[in-house]
Parts: C-alpha cells; structure tokens; sequence
C-alpha cells in the first residue's frame, strides 16, 4: 500500500483557540447578519458599509467559493444559530431570496393579532399578467383593508442597473410593479433598505397602518 504523505487536519488539529480566520471578522459578520436577519451572502455586504466590503473582499471575492464556504464554517462554530449556508425556506414557505426572507423574518413579529399575513399572494384582477403574485400581502380582519409588500432584491432605491443582470431584470421588475391598480400600490422594499433595519420598519409599518382602522393596532 502507498503512503500517504499530505496532510491530514484531523490528525493534526488546529491549537485551542485559535483559528484559520480572525476573531474579529467572525464577530463582524454576526453583528452584520444580526442586522439584516439572515445570513449575508457577499452580495448582500455591498450595502453594508465599509467594513462589511473589505469582509466581501477578503472572503468571497477571494480564493473563489472555497474560502467563503470556509469562512462561514468558522462563523457556524463560533455562532452555531448561522449556518454555514442560509437556506430559503421557513415555516413551509420557499423565498426567492434572501433579501425576501429577511423581510418575512422582519415583519412577522410586526403583526398584530387582527393582520393576516400571505405569502406569494395572487394578485387578481391583473390586465398585463394573469399569473401574477405579490411577496406579500397584509390584511386585516377588522377594516377589511389589504396591502402589498414588493422586494426589489436586485436593485437600490435609485433603481439604476449596475450590473449586466440589473439590465436584463429591469423591464420584468417595471412590469411587475405595474400589473398593481392604481387603488392598490404595494410598498415597495429595495434590496438597500433591506440593509437598514429603520428603513424597512419603517416601509412595513407603513403597510400595516394603512391597513388598520384607526393606525394604532400595529405591533410595536
């Protein structure tokens, strides 16, 4: 039998305490993902800040996905409630995006007990596209009022297409916010608020006073 001669990391485990990533990136990224909800993917750390692009630039711009997949291992050890990849599914729904499923994980605890919540509602009554759906869509039992909640994840709120998929997505997204009425324009998400934990209350809280009577039954 040949032998082998590379080597072996079980055989010959890291030093207690130490570790292939500094400390204070791993801790960065949970503050950053703490932020946003889930856990950032390097697109997501665009519109993070500074400190959030050299960790992109570090890790997933570098070395390919090898060093990203493990850096996001470490993160697992240190904060096991990260995982090492963030799936798109929770409490039986599937999301397009991560970008989507940060804003669910925001506006659930929003609710209150009288403001039903769909999931990729159909939206009826649409002239341009009859399969068309919402992200999401509030409702309250009391008022009977109803709103939509649109994320934008492939564009800011400048809403200019940077990359080569920005450009072939733009005319789809224009023509999806535009199958909604004139009675009934959704509140829009853009992929920077999302990034911003005032900004995205605050566009979610405008969803669900306006479907409420009186404004005051919004969870605080």
């Amino acid at each position: 039998m040949t032998a082998d001669y590379r080597f072996d990391p079980l055989q010959f485990p890291m030093p207690a305490g130490t570790g292939l990533f500094p400390r204070r990136d791993i801790d960065l990224y949970a503050e950053l993902s703490s932020r946003v909800g889930v856990g950032v993917h390097g697109f997501i750390l665009v519109d993070l800040g500074r400190k959030a692009w050299n960790l992109r630039k570090k890790y997933w711009q570098s070395g390919g996905g090898g060093t990203w997949a493990a850096f996001r291992e470490a993160v697992h050890q240190c904060y096991p409630h990260l995982p090492v990849e963030e799936k798109l599914e929770q409490d039986g729904h599937e999301f397009d995006s991560l970008y989507e499923l940060a804003v669910y994980r925001c506006l659930k605890p929003m609710l209150a007990s009288t403001v039903k919540l769909d999931v990729h509602p159909h939206l009826r009554g649409c002239a341009f596209q009859e399969e068309a759906s919402a992200d999401f869509k509030v409702s309250s039992a009391q008022s009977g009022k109803s709103c939509c909640i649109e994320v934008v994840g492939l564009f800011d709120q400048t809403f200019i297409a940077y990359s080569s998929a920005q450009k072939e997505r733009k005319d789809k997204t224009l023509r999806r916010l535009h199958c909604y009425s004139a009675n009934h324009r959704p509140i829009l998400v853009f992929k920077d608020m999302v990034c911003d934990p005032e900004q995205v209350s605050a566009a979610l809280r405008q969803a669900l006073v306006s479907v409420e009577e009186d404004g005051l039954r919004v969870a605080a």
